[in-house]
């Protein structure tokens, strides 16, 4: 019994630190949580904030294409000022940056068929001739065609159609219709992710029988255009003759290159064009892609827009 006393202090002792221990315990996940929801408040602040400022640079983009359609309606190219890079904007919390594309520069995946929905011959030849001079496998533009066209059946001598795509996982069917971003790219048969990343610079997805633009296209879009242009060629070509201003006449360089069917579908003057947007707030960055298509008067307006992706 003389132990008692000295036994029920121990307790005492020991159920005393158990209680500070699990006071501490609650009050640190207490203090935890309130720093996770600080957290999450200041990166929801921070994204609507961003999109705020990235919905600007749209309206900034906007006006920049509406003037250049006033001052220079039958020409677009690479000296104006919609081309030039935007140079980091300070704002408020972070930094903004900004650059437009001109799209009808690269290859349209859509002109590889008809308003018809039938192959387009002539495209598909351009387009081949791109795969070639990017060292890819031109029997891509036949998977590609048959994506596209209204039929379900295999192009010879490499189609793909329903039956190519059975045994993925999960498996899936064929649009058999136009698409709405070049990404679509990577769900085609035989398309590996190397080859898909060596594509996408030089590829879009824009409505049919959209003209191409030789003012903004790059060497190999140009190369692809006749086998009589070669890769050095088109280089020398955008080097001694369209510069940053544009070519002259563009029939005149052209007519004696091109077959005369695909003549008629390249131009000077370009109505789609890509914006590319970041802003930084804090430790927050969000990327905005967005699709712009200007009409005759000028105006631009956001026809598909992205977050994070292209």
């Amino acid at each position: 019994m003389s132990n008692f006393p000295k036994n029920e202090s121990g307790v005492a002792i020991l159920t005393s630190m158990l209680v500070v221990t699990l006071g501490a315990l609650i009050a640190t996940n207490l203090m935890w949580q309130a720093n996770l929801d600080l957290r999450r408040a200041e990166t929801a602040l921070a994204t609507d904030q961003g999109l705020m400022y990235l919905q600007g640079a749209e309206a900034w983009a906007g006006e920049i294409l509406r003037q250049d359609q006033l001052e220079s309606p039958d020409s677009d190219h690479l000296g104006e000022k919609w081309a030039m890079q935007l140079s980091p904007i300070a704002v408020e919390g972070g930094l903004i940056t900004g650059r437009l594309e001109d799209l009808q520069g690269r290859f349209n995946l859509n002109n590889l068929v008809t308003t018809q929905g039938e192959e387009d011959p002539v495209w598909r030849s351009v387009f081949e001739r791109l795969l070639i001079s990017l060292n890819l496998d031109p029997a891509i533009a036949g998977v590609a065609v048959d994506w596209l066209d209204a039929d379900s059946l295999a192009g010879f001598p490499r189609g793909a159609e329903d039956a190519a795509y059975a045994g993925s996982n999960p498996p899936y069917r064929v649009p058999n219709s136009i698409i709405t971003s070049p990404s679509e790219l990577r769900a085609m048969f035989g398309l590996e992710l190397q080859d898909y990343g060596r594509l996408l610079p030089y590829v879009t997805a824009l409505p049919v029988g959209t003209q191409l633009n030789v003012n903004t296209a790059s060497e190999y879009v140009l190369a692809s255009l006749s086998n009589d242009i070669s890769l050095a060629a088109a280089e020398s070509m955008i080097r001694e003759q369209r510069g940053f201003n544009g070519f002259i006449d563009i029939n005149n360089t052209f007519e004696r290159l091109l077959d005369q069917d695909l003549l008629p579908r390249i131009n000077a003057v370009s109505q789609h064009f890509l914006l590319v947007a970041s802003v930084s707030i804090s430790n927050n960055q969000t990327t905005m892609y967005s699709l712009l298509q200007r009409d005759d008067s000028g105006i631009a307006r956001s026809v598909f827009r992205s977050l994070g992706v292209e």
